[in-house]
């Protein structure tokens, strides 16, 4: 498995934790490693949250979206 698989194979385990100590721990991590965001990424960040907020059925089936990034890698 490449790192970029890897990489959305967490986000998508994240975005559907609810382990609150498991977050904390991930979380301890991150701030381990000094991990920041630029200000520019706060601002991708925030506009698309704004999006998914204005249009949350508008959405990626997972496996499309996977398919997708492996043909462009």
């Amino acid at each position: 498995m490449d790192i970029q698989t890897i990489k959305l194979d967490l986000i998508l385990w994240l975005s559907q934790l609810q382990d609150a100590s498991v977050l904390q721990k991930l979380q301890s991590v991150k701030e381990e490693h000094g991990f920041t965001l630029s200000e520019a990424q706060k601002n991708l960040l925030d506009e698309r949250l704004e999006s998914y907020r204005n249009n949350p059925d508008d959405l990626l089936d997972w496996d499309d979206l996977l398919k997708e990034l492996e043909d462009k890698l």
